[in-house]
C-alpha cells in the first residue's frame, strides 16, 4: 500500500498551526486496518531523511545489539528527541497525523518513542497483546462508522526489509477477537516486510511479535506509540519537560498529561 511522496502533506513543517484541511485516511485504507488491524505504507521517508537519522543515531556510539531486549531497544525517554531535530519532525509527521485523527481522534497523546536494533540471528518479543478481560490502555473499538484505538504504534523502518527477513509478524484481525490466545497460534503469525523508509502503524490490541531476524544487515527502526488524550500506557512522560520545551507548539501539544476536561485538542483543522 505504497503512497507518493509528498501527496499527504505541505512543505511548511514549521508552522505554528495546522493546516486548514487535516488529510484523511482513504476508504481503502480504513477498511484495511479494520480488517487486519495494521497498515503498511512505503516511500514515506526519502533517503536524505534516512540518512540523517541513521548518522544521528550513529554518534551515539550505542552499544551492539545482542539477544536481550534492553540491548536491542535504544532512545528511551525523548533522548531521541535531542540527538537531533529530525526525531522530533515524525512526532507530527503529516502523514501520521492523518493516521491518528482516523484511529485515535484530535485528543493524542505521544505515550513513548524508542529505537530498535537487532543484527542478524537474534529474536524479540514472542506473541502478545492485551487479554481479556477488557484493557483500558490497549483496546480497539468501532462503533458508528467511527474507529478508536488505544496505544497505537507507528513504526518507521531506517533499514531495509524483505520477504522472509523477519521482523514484525502479527495474526490479522486478532485486535478483533475476544477469545484468548489458544496453543499453537504462532502458525497463524503472519510475517509484515517494511522496506527502508516505510512506516507500519498498528494497534496493540493486535497480537503481534518479533520474527527473528535475518536480513543480511543490521534491522533499524523507530517506535513512536501514541494513546488516547484522557489515558497513558506508560508511567513516565515521553520526554523531560525542557526537551518538550525546545519544541515547535503543535509538538508540545502531544506531551500533555492525560486528562479528560479542559485539555486543548492535539489536532485542530
Amino acid at each position: 500500500m505504497g503512497r507518493e511522496r509528498g501527496r499527504w502533506w505541505k512543505t511548511d513543517r514549521d508552522a505554528e498551526r495546522w493546516p486548514e484541511s487535516i488529510p484523511a485516511l482513504k476508504p481503502l485504507d480504513r477498511y484495511t486496518f479494520d480488517l487486519r488491524g495494521y497498515l503498511l505504507f512505503e516511500d514515506v521517508l526519502d533517503e536524505a531523511t534516512l540518512a540523517r537519522l541513521r548518522a544521528a543515531i550513529d554518534r551515539q556510539g550505542l552499544p551492539p545489539a545482542d539477544d536481550t531486549i534492553e540491548r536491542q531497544r535504544f532512545g528511551h525517554n525523548g533522548d531521541l528527541f535531542v540527538w537531533d531535530q529530525v526525531f522530533c519532525d515524525l512526532i507530527d509527521h503529516p502523514l501520521v497525523v492523518a493516521v491518528l485523527m482516523d484511529l485515535i481522534g484530535p485528543y493524542v497523546r505521544l505515550d513513548h518513542a524508542y529505537g530498535i536494533t537487532m543484527r542478524p540471528g537474534t529474536s524479540g518479543l514472542g506473541l502478545h497483546g492485551p487479554a481479556e478481560p477488557f484493557d483500558s490502555s490497549q483496546y480497539y473499538l468501532h462503533r458508528m462508522g467511527v474507529m478508536r484505538s488505544g496505544l497505537l504504534t507507528i513504526s518507521w523502518s531506517l533499514s531495509g526489509g524483505g520477504p522472509g527477513d523477519g521482523g514484525f509478524g502479527c495474526i490479522p484481525g486478532s485486535h478483533r477477537t475476544s477469545e484468548p490466545l489458544p496453543a499453537g497460534a504462532e502458525s497463524l503469525v503472519v510475517e509484515v516486510p517494511q522496506p527502508a523508509g516505510s512506516l507500519l502503524v498498528f494497534t496493540e490490541a493486535l497480537m503481534h511479535c518479533t520474527i527473528p531476524w535475518r536480513g543480511p544487515d543490521t534491522r533499524w527502526a523507530l517506535l513512536y506509540k501514541y494513546s488516547p488524550g484522557s489515558t497513558a500506557w506508560g508511567s513516565t512522560p515521553a520526554a523531560p519537560a525542557e526537551v518538550v520545551a525546545a519544541m515547535s507548539t503543535r509538538q508540545q501539544r502531544f506531551f500533555q498529561p492525560p486528562s479528560v476536561g479542559g485539555r486543548v485538542p492535539t489536532i485542530s483543522s
